[in-house]
């Protein structure tokens, strides 16, 4: 009786030996390989670029539409300015600053890109 009240008070730490095995040489290979990494890095660059200009094409971000729309604002105020009867209430100014954080946003995100 004894010796099982000591085995119920002793501190038991499971080891694990059949559980584990050794891993795939050529998975631990590959991620142990620098050049390996460096291509899986290039591949997520990649594959984020995309998707960037995926999405600036999906909402007409691209470089020409900001022009294009910042041309039509220009010719449209040129237009109110000549009739008097049609001012608009939008600050001209508005436009521009948010053309300019949009400007800085793909800025940054290349910034990252590049890192």
């Amino acid at each position: 009786m004894r010796q099982d009240q000591d085995f119920d008070k002793t501190i038991r730490i499971p080891v694990i030996t059949d559980v584990v095995r050794a891993g795939d040489a050529t998975l631990v290979e590959q991620v142990k390989n620098p050049r390996a990494r460096q291509q899986r890095r290039q591949m997520f660059e990649q594959r984020l670029k995309e998707r960037i200009e995926e999405l600036k094409s999906a909402t007409g971000q691209d470089e020409y539409s900001g022009l294009a729309r910042a041309h039509a604002i220009r010719s449209e105020s040129n237009q109110q300015a000549a009739s008097p009867s049609n001012r608009s209430s939008i600050d001209p100014s508005v436009e521009k600053h948010i053309d300019q954080a949009r400007d800085e946003l793909i800025r940054e995100l290349s910034g990252m890109l590049k890192r």
